[in-house]
């Protein structure tokens, strides 16, 4: 392996014009801030390439965009399945024009899971930013609790057209990323239990910085680890960090057991 340095110490445009210049073939591997992406090259051509979620020309281009990162490089030859379709001088051209633009929308919206509400708003003098047709009914679905999966079913957009419209409201100060999603370990209340979810008072004051969530939570949503969910009233107390007290029968219905780790969302 050969470290050949850092990102802001060398560009990875150029990197990529050399190991296509001299046909290298082999694994480069960038890696920083919690994530890694693998490109791999051969003869000089991109052929494969993967960044988390990110898969062929997309991880390509988003590696354009980032700001700190170690690059080593790995000779060697192994038959892998291609996925990238741009030859590397389109690779290029194409990254230094929309790659810092893709990377921070990767940023923004790194799963399905993530969700906005509105903001502020852009400031008096920002330029002005047209609505469109596609960005109202993506903003008629934002309800502060649907994510981007929900919103693009609910809009009847395809889900490339949402998250581009959800990056561009947010750069421009319309909307903003919020995170009611907790993970919380299972506790089984006992036979004489409350009908409700128990859930720990600073969890609710987490949620009540949410604008739709500001005179409190009432109701929640509960997803296991197999995707099985279940609503239920919710109350609030001290001293159970982490814990949701979840009564017998919704223990029973999300197929969990104690100790286990759920997802819980305000839903009313």
């Amino acid at each position: 392996m050969s470290l050949i340095g850092t990102i802001g110490e060398v560009k990875v445009a150029d990197v990529v014009r050399l190991f296509a210049a001299s046909r290298k073939t082999g694994l480069l591997t960038v890696a920083g801030s919690g994530r890694q992406a693998m490109v791999r090259f051969f003869r000089g051509s991109i052929v494969h390439a993967a960044s988390g979620r990110l898969q062929g020309d997309d991880a390509v281009l988003d590696l354009f965009g980032w700001k700190e990162g170690q690059l080593t490089f790995v000779p060697e030859e192994r038959a892998v399945a291609p996925n990238v379709t741009r030859s590397v001088d389109d690779l290029i051209l194409e990254g230094l024009k929309v790659g810092d633009a893709l990377h921070r929308r990767n940023v923004l919206v790194p799963s399905e899971r993530v969700v906005f509400q509105m903001a502020g708003g852009p400031g008096e003098d920002a330029p002005a930013h047209p609505l469109t047709g596609s960005a109202w009914r993506v903003l008629l679905a934002l309800d502060g609790v649907r994510d981007v999966r929900e919103v693009t079913e609910e809009s009847k957009l395809p889900r490339e057209e949402v998250v581009r419209l959800l990056f561009e409201m947010a750069e421009a100060g319309f909307l903003e990323r919020i995170e009611p999603l907790r993970s919380l370990r299972v506790q089984a209340q006992g036979l004489f239990g409350k009908d409700v979810a128990e859930i720990d008072e600073k969890v609710e004051a987490e949620w009540k910085r949410l604008r739709r969530f500001a005179a409190g939570v009432r109701r929640v949503e509960v997803r296991s680890a197999a995707g099985k969910t279940v609503a239920v009233d919710a109350a609030f107390r001290a001293g159970m960090p982490r814990d949701i007290h979840l009564p017998r029968t919704t223990v029973a219905e999300l197929g969990v057991r104690e100790g286990e780790d759920v997802h819980v969302r305000p839903v009313g």
